[in-house]
């Protein structure tokens, strides 16, 4: 006799980078709660870039489990996918967090507080938080411009191997040009040689560049700020959290 099936719930949302474009979704199995309790295990040592690629890897793989239908997080911007992940974690383990925070203010005996309090966060409060203006289009000239696209995890994770940080900056900045245009034509990134691209990005002149390091600097991104205080001394500050790889030790 087969064991009885049970019904798992779904629910839909629209991701911050096409709100048009609805996804249909589960909450966590047992199955994701032990690929989560696995990743949060390997990466406790890691650090940097390390720990950011391994986080990032668990939540597709994760992602790809819950969504309903063929999908592919790995071709969403990282905006979509961490936000996309936190709500998935909120319909399986709870609508609240609480992260930890610890006091570091200094007495006038030059004693450290090191309080810890638990900070209580509703899911539905965290958005992805979006630049006041758009950064995408790059003017070089009257007539000239380029206009730049979010990369996906995919498009990001064939740069992971690059050591150097400048030659991995400018390959970054040559694969996310969706399309350069003057007055009357459209070249299409992915329809030029990136050696034509590179050789394109490497001529521009300084103001066209710094433009260019105001997109990335500027990238959406998953933000939440609190007015932490402390319960032991009772120090006041904001406290910021940004990007999945902050929220995702309490996934």
């Amino acid at each position: 006799m087969a064991l009885p099936k049970i019904e798992t719930p779904m629910y839909s949302l629209k991701l911050p980078s096409d709100k048009k474009r609805t996804i249909n979704y589960r909450p966590f199995l047992v199955k994701e709660e032990k690929i989560l309790l696995t990743a949060m295990e390997g990466a406790k040592d890691l650090k940097g870039e390390e720990f950011k690629n391994a986080v990032r890897d668990v939540i597709i793989r994760v992602i790809d489990n819950c969504v309903e239908g063929k999908f592919d997080a790995n071709v969403l911007p990282s905006f979509d996918t961490d936000y996309l992940f936190l709500n998935i974690r909120a319909k399986s383990r709870g609508e609240v967090i609480e992260p930890s925070f610890t006091c570091n203010q200094v007495n006038d005996k030059g004693e450290t507080c090191g309080q810890v309090d638990a900070h209580p966060i509703k899911i539905d409060e965290i958005k992805v938080n979006f630049p006041d203006k758009d950064y995408s289009k790059v003017m070089i000239t009257d007539n000239v411009g380029i206009q730049f696209k979010f990369l996906s995890a995919d498009e990001l994770k064939v740069h992971d191997a690059e050591t150097d940080s400048i030659e991995k900056m400018f390959k970054i900045i040559v694969d996310s040009i969706d399309y350069v245009f003057d007055a009357e034509n459209v070249y299409k990134g992915k329809e030029t040689s990136k050696g034509e691209l590179v050789q394109f990005v490497e001529n521009l002149h300084e103001k066209a560049f710094d433009q260019i390091k105001e997109f990335f600097n500027n990238q959406p991104t998953l933000k939440h700020t609190i007015q932490y205080k402390c319960s032991k001394c009772g120090h006041k500050e904001p406290v910021t959290l940004e990007g999945l790889e902050d929220f995702f030790g309490f996934a």
